[in-house]
Parts: structure tokens; C-alpha cells; sequence
């Protein structure tokens, strides 16, 4: 488990905004990834980017868009910083989701080369880590049900790719984790996420990961 506590909205979407639009990743792809790869990326760092523009909605919280990408984006930092992960650029940059919720939001690539696939989930007043998979209200009942679905094995052809081959060789042999990341919104995140893990026991489909990694986003925002 781990928590990122965000305290500068501003600079957060800044960083955020920069990390879209640097495509050197496309750079070291193959000529044909990078020609079916290098145009949808463009276009939706366009997008992302007045996703970006619109931090705050109109009642001065955190706009639900840009909360999820912030939650997706600061989980994969937080692993590479703390568990020294390679950060692969979010699924809506290279995997547009067009028709509602297609799959993972984010993957990391571990040092024991597995490909974590994480599920981020953002709320302005609670805490959105469990639910039951049918429901699909938190990232725990989410990434089961994704699990179930067998929608990690879908991003396989991606993974090739993106997270090199030993790690799409492990995937193939089922060897993958999970991240399960969400928005806090409580003084005591440690609680929030002791709840968290204790619900993560009770996913019948989570368990066939390897890993399970736990992470706690919250942010405080000062208003004039």
C-alpha cells in the first residue's frame, strides 16, 4: 500500500499536462507501433489537456474528469517513486475509450517485469474502493469484474509493445498484478486504507493475481 497526498492542484495539473504531451515513448516503438500508436496519442493528449484546463468545477471541487485522471496518473507515479515501477503512459492516451468503460486506467511494469493493471476511482466526498463487481462502484468490485471479464488479457497485444517482452511472456503465462487506486477523502487515510485492504479479501477474481497494490490518493483544496 501506499498514499499520495496532493496539496497544489495547480501544479499537479501542470505536471500532469506535461506528462501527456511528452511522446518519446512513441519514439521507441517499432515503425509499425508507432504508426497505428503515434496518432491516437496525439489526439487524445489534445483532449486530455482541457480536461486538465477544467481542474475545478463550477462549484470549486475537483471536476470528476480531472479528479480520475489525477488519480490515475498520480497512483502510477507513486508506484515508480516508492516501488520503483516503469510508468506506461495511461490507457486513454493510446486506447481511447470511446464506447463507456472499455477497461484498465492505468499500468505499471514492476522490477520483476509484471504488468500491473490499475483501476482508478475518483469521488469528491468518499472514499471509492469497494463495491460488489456487478455494481461496479469502486476499484476493488471494478477490477474484479474487469479480472472475470478477462479484460487485462484484452491489453495483451498493447503490452507487447509498451511493456517489452518479458513482461507480455509473463502476462501470457498469467503472471500479472493489480492496482487497485481511489481518491481519499478522510483525516485518517491509513484507516480508509486498512479498509481497503480488508476489503480487497473478499474478490474472488483478485486473487489470482500476483500482486495487489493498494493506493490512496487524497488532496486538499483551499479556496479563496
Amino acid at each position: 500500500m501506499c498514499h499520495a497526498s496532493i496539496s497544489d492542484l495547480e501544479k499537479i495539473a501542470t505536471e500532469l499536462s506535461k506528462n501527456v504531451m511528452d511522446q518519446s515513448w512513441v519514439l521507441d516503438l517499432d515503425t509499425r507501433a508507432k504508426r497505428a500508436y503515434e496518432n491516437t496519442a496525439k489526439e487524445t493528449a489534445k483532449s486530455l489537456i482541457k480536461v486538465f484546463q477544467n481542474t475545478l468545477s463550477e462549484d470549486n471541487k475537483i471536476a470528476s474528469e480531472f479528479g480520475e485522471l489525477m488519480v490515475s496518473m498520480g497512483s502510477s507515479k507513486a508506484l515508480e517513486v516508492v516501488f520503483k515501477h516503469r510508468s506506461i503512459p495511461i490507457a486513454e492516451i493510446w486506447k481511447p475509450k470511446v464506447l463507456g468503460n472499455e477497461g484498465f486506467d492505468f499500468h505499471t511494469v514492476c522490477p520483476e517485469s509484471i504488468i500491473n493493471f490499475g483501476e482508478a476511482k475518483f469521488s469528491s466526498s468518499s472514499n471509492p474502493y469497494g463495491g460488489l463487481s456487478e455494481e461496479k462502484t469502486g476499484a476493488g468490485g471494478q477490477a474484479d469484474g474487469f479480472i472475470l471479464k478477462g479484460k487485462h488479457l484484452m491489453d495483451g497485444v498493447h503490452m507487447e509493445y509498451l511493456a517489452g517482452d518479458d513482461a507480455a511472456i509473463n502476462l501470457d503465462s498469467n503472471l500479472f498484478g493489480i492496482v487497485l487506486a481511489f481518491s481519499i477523502n478522510s483525516e485518517n487515510p491509513l484507516r480508509i486504507l486498512k479498509n481497503a485492504l480488508d476489503n480487497t479479501l473478499t474478490y474472488e477474481h483478485l486473487k489470482k493475481a500476483k500482486n495487489i497494490y493498494i493506493v490512496g490518493v487524497s488532496y486538499e483544496f483551499k479556496g479563496d
